[in-house]
């Protein structure tokens, strides 16, 4: 099953809008989770500015500013 994207409510959190999916969790179990989808304000990574794509078509391409 693939995840459920539901556009709202939309709320903010400090630096990020946050919204609701439903997703499948490693036991099979249908859950609901808050997932960021925009941020507003720099993010951090090892106390250094690290400013993450918001969307890839890979987990690779999504933190090749890791490598």
């Amino acid at each position: 099953m693939k995840p459920t994207f539901d556009s709202e409510p939309k709320i903010h959190t400090t630096g990020a809008f946050l919204q609701p999916a439903k997703i499948i969790d490693s036991t099979g179990k249908e859950i609901w989770i808050w997932y960021v989808s925009e941020f507003t304000d720099d993010s951090f990574f090892n106390g250094e500015v690290y400013n993450p794509q918001e969307t890839a078509s890979s987990k690779e391409e999504l933190l090749k500013k890791f490598a």
